[in-house]
């Protein structure tokens, strides 16, 4: 994998990224079905969706500085193997609490995402990085809009167990391109990294790893909000059935799509600093023009959907050079800068999720949720001009 342009080794990485996506969202129609066949509540059974998201975030903690260590390698085919055997430990589960146990195991998958990111940036340099990141978020924004589809056929013909046996020919399959495809790419920087307390102490006190890491944050947390937010609007307010509510939730995917694309198309020859700020500006516009109408009292879907697109097209613009800034600033270290900021985003996902499912129990309005995103999409906005500023052109390399 010596060059970046390779084709195999990129399709490998964009697979590892993708799924972790499809084991979230894809077996999601089968919910309601799964809760009564274990005889659970709904809300019992949601669990399987926030506790695979805790692990996910703490495994990527302690994959980081282990994958700096010792190699991509070995902790990607050691995460690969857990998946393979908690998948099917999901698919043969006859009682909840079985279930549970698996499917949070399943959660090691993550550590793909993390560490695709950091054998980029171990190949290329920081802009060429972001570039890279552009194309396979772009790659990778299809799999939220086809999984759920896929999983409800699945679910219908042959049942929820069958979703899982799909993650364990998926996951049977990556380890093996990963075996292949994927020599190691960390070079010199495995073997070489800190201990555990000291790599995540050079992070956690980088003002600048905090920066580009909340601007991710607060980014993603817009999605978050719009994801648990949308169906009470959609529902209680505009009266939208579940299919419109679905093909509604799928412009911010949409608008991610072509940001990603002119993430990869300008990364390369752009300063990523101004490219993250335009990217929350196009956000924070979209926003306001969709709240200022929402407030005239003109509330309809197209309004409300055609605002969100441009959330999705700043996170675009924004995600593939805050990545790579991240893990650029210690390279030996960037596979636990990956992983520490994916933890991060993960963890002010859920508790934006919370507050707004929270918020939308009270107000399940309109222009209550945009205005939720809103504050989130001008907090990242605030960060991005306040780093844009301060940052040296020389702090990290490939600038």
């Amino acid at each position: 994998m010596a060059r970046a342009s390779d084709s195999k080794p990129i399709l490998t990485l964009i697979l590892l990224t993708s799924v972790p996506l499809l084991s979230l969202n894809m077996f999601l129609p089968s919910l309601g079905v799964m809760a009564g066949e274990f005889r659970v509540g709904y809300d019992t059974m949601s669990l399987a969706v926030s506790g695979y998201l805790a692990f996910t975030a703490v495994i990527q903690i302690l994959a980081g500085p282990v994958a700096d260590r010792y190699g991509r390698r070995p902790v990607l085919l050691a995460s690969l193997a857990l998946f393979v055997v908690a998948s099917v430990g999901c698919a043969f589960a006859v009682s909840f609490e079985a279930f549970l146990f698996f499917r949070v195991l399943q959660g090691a998958v993550v550590t793909g995402t993390a560490l695709s990111r950091a054998i980029v940036s171990d190949i290329a340099g920081l802009k060429q990085t972001a570039s890279i990141l552009g194309y396979m978020a772009m790659a990778m924004s299809l799999a939220p809009i086809i999984g759920p589809s896929i999983g409800g056929f699945l679910g219908e013909i042959a049942g929820w167990r069958a979703n899982f046996w799909v993650f364990t020919g998926a996951g049977v399959g990556l380890w093996v391109l990963v075996l292949v495809q994927l020599p190691e790419t960390a070079g010199g920087n495995a073997g070489s990294g800190s201990d555990f307390v000291q790599s995540y102490l050079e992070l956690l006190t980088n003002l600048h790893f905090w920066a580009y890491t909340l601007i991710m944050a607060f980014s993603v947390g817009g999605f978050f909000a719009f994801i648990s937010g949308i169906p009470f609007v959609a529902g209680e307010q505009l009266g939208l059935p579940e299919s419109r509510i679905g093909l509604g939730m799928a412009t911010i995917t949409v608008g991610f799509l072509f940001g990603s694309f002119l993430s990869g198309r300008y990364s390369a020859s752009r300063d990523l600093d101004k490219m993250i700020v335009f990217g929350r500006i196009m956000a924070n516009l979209g926003l306001l023009g969709c709240l200022a109408v929402l407030l005239a009292g003109w509330v309809t879907p197209w309004s409300l959907f055609s605002g969100i697109v441009f959330v999705g097209f700043g996170n675009g613009l924004t995600m593939p050079g805050a990545s790579s800034l991240v893990m650029f600033m210690r390279k030996e270290l960037s596979a636990s800068a990956s992983g520490l900021s994916g933890a991060v985003v993960v963890a002010v996902g859920a508790a934006v999720t919370a507050v707004t499912g929270h918020v939308m129990e009270v107000q399940p309005r309109a222009e209550v949720l945009i205005g939720l995103i809103l504050v989130l999409a001008l907090a990242s906005l605030a960060i991005a001009v306040w780093i844009a500023r301060r940052r040296p052109g020389n702090m990290v390399a490939g600038v």
